[in-house]
């Protein structure tokens, strides 16, 4: 079924429901690398006794969310140079 045929049988009511659901009980490719992970850790863990390092889920997870602290956004007073920052950072263009 293609994407049109589907919003083409369903109203936004029940695609709301369905985006509901999906946050109480994820479904799909992210839910599917959990369960991977799951089992890739306990066989992991269980292969070294005691564990010299534990090891996570999201260790054989490719797409996890990393654990990272957050950081404050980088501002500079210079106006082009904060435009130069942010070329360098997204895209690779050094400095003109």
């Amino acid at each position: 079924m293609s994407v049109r045929q589907l919003l083409a049988s369903l109203d936004s009511s029940e695609i709301t429901e369905w985006i509901a659901y999906d946050q109480l009980e994820p479904f799909g490719e992210q839910r599917e690398d959990l369960r991977v992970g799951q089992i890739c850790s306990t066989v992991a863990n269980h292969s070294f006794s005691p564990p010299r390092k534990p090891r996570k889920p999201t260790d054989y997870m490719l797409f996890a969310q990393a654990d990272h602290t957050e950081t404050q956004p980088t501002l500079l007073k210079d106006a082009k140079a904060q435009s130069d920052l942010i070329r360098q950072v997204i895209f690779g263009v050094k400095k003109d």
